[in-house]
C-alpha cells in the first residue's frame, strides 16, 4: 500500500517533572530522521488525573503540560522536513487572533511547514478549572466556525480585517506578515456530527482521535467518509486522518506491560489486546499486528495515521518504537525511511 502518511505525536504532556525539553526535541528529530511525515503536539492546559494516569507512569498529581505553540516554534527550528502543528488547538480556549498569529509565526520559522489542526474543545475540567465558561457543544462549534473564518481572513486578506460575528469582533486590523504557504491547510478534530458537517465547508482535513469514547473502529470511517468526501467543494480534496495510541514491541510480554497503563482507565480495565486493536484505541502488538491494524483503517479510507506512544513518559520505549516503525511499518506502506 502506498500514499499513506504518518505523523508522530510528541508527548509534551504526561512526562516526569524532571524531563528536559531537549530530550523531547531529540524524539522529534528521531521521528523526522526515521521517515515520519509530521510531528504534532497536544494543546491542553489540564486533563483529569484519571485520564492522565491512563497513558503515563508519571505522577498525575504533578501533571506535566508544556505550551503547544512555544514548543512548536522550537520544533520548527530544530527540524527541516516534517509538517508541524497542534493536534488540536481548542478555539474556545484560544482566541483566533492569537491562533492566526502563532500559526503564522510557526509557518515562518519552519519555512512553510505548518499544519493547523483545531477543534471545539471537549474537556470541561480544563475550562472550568481556569475560570473559562464551558458552553454547550452547539456554542463551542459556533465559536470554532467563526474562529476559522477569522483565521482565514487574517491569512488571506491584503486589506485590514473587519469581522462582525456573534462571538468574535475584529475592527480594521492589518495582519502582516502572511504565512509562507499561500493557503495553509486547516484540519478539524472531533467526531461529532456537527464537526463532520463543518469539515466540507471550512476544512481541508479531518483528524479525530480514535481513543475518544469507546474507540473509532474502521466501520465508523467506512460509514462517514463517503458522504463527507461527496460534499467537499470541487478542487478541494479531503485528507482523512486519525490519531491512535500505539504500543509496539516484538516481545508480547512487553506489549502487555505497556497496555497495563491504558488499562488504568476504568472503561478499558478488562480489555484484552484484541479489543484495543478492534476499537482503534491502540495500534498494538508486534510490528505485523500493527501493520494489520493500520491496513484495516486504510481500507476504510484513511490517508494519514498519527501515533502517540504509550507510556508517554518512557522516552527510551518511544525511541525504540520509532525504530520499529522505521524498520517495519513505514516501509510496508511505501514510506521511504531516512
Amino acid at each position: 500500500m502506498t500514499g499513506i502518511k504518518f505523523g508522530f505525536k510528541l508527548s509534551i504532556h504526561g512526562q516526569r517533572e524532571d524531563v528536559r525539553f531537549r530530550d523531547l526535541l531529540e524524539l522529534a528529530q528521531h521521528a523526522e530522521e526515521a521517515g515520519f511525515d509530521g510531528i504534532f503536539v497536544v494543546d491542553h492546559l489540564l486533563l483529569p488525573g484519571s485520564r492522565l494516569s491512563g497513558y503515563t507512569n508519571a505522577d498525575p498529581a504533578k501533571p506535566y503540560f508544556l505550551d503547544a505553540w512555544t514548543s512548536l516554534a522550537a520544533i520548527a527550528a530544530a527540524t527541516r522536513r516534517v509538517r508541524i502543528g497542534p493536534q488540536v488547538s481548542p478555539i474556545g480556549l484560544r482566541h483566533p487572533a492569537f491562533v492566526a498569529k502563532w500559526a503564522t509565526t510557526v509557518d515562518q520559522i519552519s519555512d512553510g511547514r505548518l499544519l493547523l489542526q483545531v477543534g471545539a474543545g471537549h474537556q470541561r475540567i480544563e475550562y472550568e478549572s481556569f475560570g473559562f465558561p464551558f458552553p454547550r457543544l452547539a456554542d463551542r462549534v459556533a465559536r470554532l466556525r467563526e474562529g476559522i473564518e477569522v483565521i482565514r481572513r487574517f491569512w488571506e486578506s491584503p486589506e485590514p480585517v473587519t469581522y462582525e460575528g456573534e462571538h468574535y469582533q475584529i475592527h480594521d486590523v492589518p495582519f502582516w506578515p502572511k504565512p509562507v504557504q499561500r493557503r495553509p491547510e486547516i484540519w478539524l478534530g472531533g467526531s461529532s456530527p456537527a464537526i463532520r458537517a463543518m469539515v466540507p465547508e471550512l476544512a481541508d482535513g479531518w483528524t479525530p482521535a480514535t481513543p475518544q469514547g469507546g474507540g473509532l473502529d474502521p466501520n465508523y470511517f467506512t460509514s462517514v467518509l463517503p458522504e463527507m468526501r461527496a460534499r467537499m467543494p470541487e478542487g478541494r480534496p479531503l485528507t482523512a486522518a486519525a490519531m491512535f495510541y500505539t504500543v509496539i514491541d516484538n516481545d508480547p510480554s512487553v506489549v502487555e506491560q505497556r497496555l497495563e497503563v491504558l488499562r488504568r482507565r476504568t472503561d478499558w480495565s478488562s480489555w484484552p489486546l484484541s479489543r484495543f486493536q478492534e476499537t482503534g484505541i491502540a495500534l498494538a502488538g508486534a510490528p505485523e499486528d500493527v501493520i494489520a491494524s493500520i491496513e484495516r483503517y486504510v481500507a476504510a479510507g484513511l490517508e494519514y495515521v498519527t501515533v502517540g506512544f504509550v507510556p508517554h513518559d518512557d522516552l527510551q520505549a518511544t525511541h525504540d518504537g520509532i525504530e520499529l516503525y522505521r524498520e517495519h511499518v513505514l516501509p510496508h506502506f511505501g514510506r521511504s525511511t531516512r
